[in-house]
């Protein structure tokens, strides 16, 4: 998903505008920036971190979460194995339904 601005917290300081690597915003003037081109964002988080009023929010996709895959690096062994099925149990419990 995009970034989201909460209008509400917003100080329209134009760090998230100005932090972006892909300039996904849109300076809006008297108005918080827009998310333009929300297809272009890598989910770097810049935005979020950078900004001092804390008003932008992203949540990163499920394929973010990273799981090794056995089709780079074989079939894991029966130690890793358990730990991958424990990690992706939380990984789970930790994504909140849209």
């Amino acid at each position: 998903m995009p970034p989201v601005i909460d209008e509400e917290r917003c100080t329209l300081c134009g760090t998230c505008y100005d932090r972006c690597p892909t300039d996904v915003f849109t300076p809006a003037g008297d108005e918080p920036p827009c998310v333009a081109y929300p297809e272009e964002c890598w989910h770097c988080a810049a935005c979020v971190i950078d900004c001092p009023a804390e008003a932008v929010v992203l949540d990163l996709p499920l394929q973010m979460h990273i799981v090794p895959s056995p089709a780079l690096y074989g079939p894991p062994g029966p130690e890793e194995a358990d730990a991958l099925r424990q990690a992706a149990a939380f990984s789970r419990s930790i994504v909140e339904p849209s």
